[in-house]
This record gives structure tokens, C-alpha cells and sequence, in this order.
């Protein structure tokens, strides 16, 4: 397929812009994705908004991880005979593309890769393109989705898989007693996937308007500005606490109150990042005689794409509630204004 294709690019901190660049031509083993919708990932616009410089990002920079689309091309050397032209597919992320020989991706931990390959480089433009209308990718970094799910609830695959990465690194298990500190985008669906894999769920967010939407997808809710958290989770837990917490906020309270609820040999994760960082009030005897664990996770492998792809597919957890908005990509500065207002959940760019 020959032509041009519209890509977003971020020009730099505050600015979001529309090129024009060459339709790439898949190479051997890579297949020609048509995107039709790239969500605006907390990453994306939290980059956009200048709260990462941390991370030392440079710009001009191609942002966008969380798309969806349609194979309309294969390379040569493509075998698997999931990818046909037509399938509708999602796309694993950086972190799923490990360079095989270090000493974590011989134990399967490619998002561990200590020689992790760089991000792609196309037109002189670095980074991971998905606000543009088609990509290039290696056959081993698609998953089959559902042509059921709408393109931009397919787009949830990327962030279900940290979820499910989480979720496998603190070991939950059925009649564990879980609680979700956040109702944001990525606390909702982490509850979601704690209950697939069988805990008894309960989401603690502050803001009244998210409990009822967590309270709308099946999820029980606490509002801890209103009620008392220690009290309600002693009940919902016969009063030996959390076995697990998860905080999909990150901010010194938060952290605070995964600590007071959680129960002896509990199990907190901490899910979310901070910017800036949260503090963490911790007695190193409490974690001694509790025999607490305190647990990290980022970013997520292939095995938890493909569960991703398959909970997302079967609906076992639902997106389409916390999807705000629908934006064409020639709007894309009204998008990412969109996306850095507090309480909206994703804003979604359709890149038709």
C-alpha cells in the first residue's frame, strides 16, 4: 500500500500536531495495521501537560500505546494463522519486545529486557506512533480481538495487561479480600480483573459521582470522605483486614491508608506512579511482625496481552463506561485538553 497517512505528533510540552508522512511498508515477519482509535493514555497526556520531565523525554516525540485496528496488509514470513488481512487486532507494547538472550527475558520477563530495544524511529520521529492511521509491526506484538468490541473498548487491552501483570505479582487468589484504592480509569478496570481472578472486591474513591459508576458495573464501593474506612473494611473483612490493597492512586494518603487497612501477611501493590512521588510512612517492624509484602508492578508480558485480549473480548471486564470521549485526531489539542481535566476517564482519538 502506497501513500500518505495522518500522525499526531507532540511538538513539545503543551503542543499536539497533525503530519503528514509516508504509509510504511511491513518488512518480513511485520504486518500493515490500519488504527481506527488510540485512547490518551495517563502517560500521554501527563507528557503533554510537562509532568514527566523526569523521564527526559525530547521532541519532537510520536506518543500513543493504547490502539486498536484491522491487518489490511502481511509481510513476508508471516505464519501465524491468526493474522489475516481483515482480523482486528491490538498491539503489544514495548515492554513485550525483549531481545531474547538477557538474563530476565531467558526467564519470560521480556519487560525486565535489560537490552530493551528502543522505541521506533520513523521519518526521523521517535516513539510508539499509535496515533497514526497505520503501523508496522512485528506479527509477535498483535493479539486478535473480538470484531464484536468496538475498536476503542479494544484499545483497553494495553492497560488490562498491567492489570493483569498486578494482579499475577501480588497472587490473587478466590477469597482473597481485595480493595482498590481509586476509581480512575485503571482502578476500575483493576478491580474488574481482581474479581476474574476470585477476590471479593470492595473500591474505596473519594469523589461520589465515580462510586456510582464503579457501583454500576457490579462493584462494591466505600467513600472513605464519608464514611469510616477502617470501620467498613473490618466488616467487609470479618475484621482481619485487606489480604490485598491495591493502589491505583499514588499520593501519600492513598499510602497511608493501604497500610492502616491492610491485614497481617496482606499484600499491598503499588499499581500507580507518582509525579510527583508519593511519600511512604512505613514502620519496618509493622512489616516484620505483620509479615506484610509490599509489591511493585509495571508494564506486562505477552501471557497477560493474550488474558487481556480474552476478558476484554468476553466482556468479563467491561470498558465502555469509562471511555468520556470520542475525538476526531484533527481535534487533537482539544483531545489532550480533554484528557488532562480532572475527573475524565479516556478520551479516545479516532484516527479515520
Amino acid at each position: 500500500m502506497e501513500g500518505k497517512m495522518k500522525v499526531m505528533i507532540m511538538e513539545d510540552i503543551g503542543k499536539v500536531a497533525i503530519r503528514k508522512m509516508d504509509i510504511p511498508k511491513p518488512g518480513p515477519g511485520q504486518v500493515l495495521v490500519r488504527i481506527h482509535q488510540c485512547n490518551i493514555c495517563t502517560v500521554d497526556w501527563q507528557t503533554w501537560k510537562g509532568f514527566r520531565k523526569s523521564m527526559g523525554r525530547k521532541f519532537p516525540w510520536a506518543p500513543g500505546h493504547e490502539m486498536a485496528g484491522e491487518i489490511v496488509e502481511l509481510g513476508e514470513g508471516v505464519t501465524n494463522p491468526a493474522l489475516k488481512i481483515g482480523t482486528h487486532v491490538v498491539f503489544g507494547g514495548q515492554s513485550s519486545r525483549g531481545c531474547g538472550e538477557c538474563h530476565f527475558c531467558r526467564l519470560g520477563h521480556p519487560d525486565r529486557c535489560t537490552n530493551k530495544p528502543k522505541e521506533v524511529e520513523f521519518g526521523g520521529i521517535i516513539g510508539s506512533f499509535g496515533f497514526s492511521q497505520y503501523a508496522a509491526y512485528e506479527s509477535s506484538r498483535l493479539y486478535p480481538i473480538s470484531d464484536n468490541l468496538p475498536y476503542e473498548e479494544a484499545a483497553f487491552v494495553e492497560p488490562t495487561s498491567t492489570c493483569i501483570h498486578g494482579a499475577k505479582r501480588v497472587r490473587i487468589v478466590p477469597g482473597d479480600k481485595v480493595v482498590v484504592i481509586g476509581a480512575g480509569n485503571l482502578g476500575l478496570v483493576n478491580a474488574q480483573v481482581a474479581k476474574s481472578f476470585g477476590g471479593d472486591v470492595m473500591v474505596s474513591e473519594v469523589v461520589e459521582e465515580r462510586c456510582r459508576l464503579a457501583q454500576s458495573i457490579g462493584l462494591k464501593t466505600i467513600n472513605p470522605a464519608k464514611e469510616n474506612l477502617k470501620e467498613t473494611i473490618n466488616k467487609f473483612t470479618d475484621g482481619r483486614g485487606a489480604d490485598v490493597v491495591i493502589l491505583a492512586v499514588a499520593n501519600t494518603k492513598a499510602n497511608d491508608q493501604a497500610l492502616e487497612i491492610l491485614a497481617p501477611r496482606g499484600r499491598m501493590l503499588f499499581f500507580a506512579s507518582g509525579h510527583p512521588v508519593a511519600e511512604l510512612h512505613v514502620d519496618a517492624n509493622q512489616i516484620h511482625y505483620k509479615e506484610f509484602e509490599l509489591i511493585g508492578t509495571y508494564n506486562s508480558d505477552h501471557s497477560d496481552f493474550q488474558l487481556a485480549a480474552e476478558l476484554l473480548g468476553s466482556r468479563v471486564v467491561k470498558v465502555d463506561k469509562i471511555i468520556s470521549q470520542k475525538i476526531p485526531m484533527d481535534d487533537c489539542q482539544h483531545a489532550f485538553g480533554l484528557a488532562s481535566t480532572p475527573g475524565t476517564y479516556r478520551v479516545s482519538v479516532t484516527l479515520d
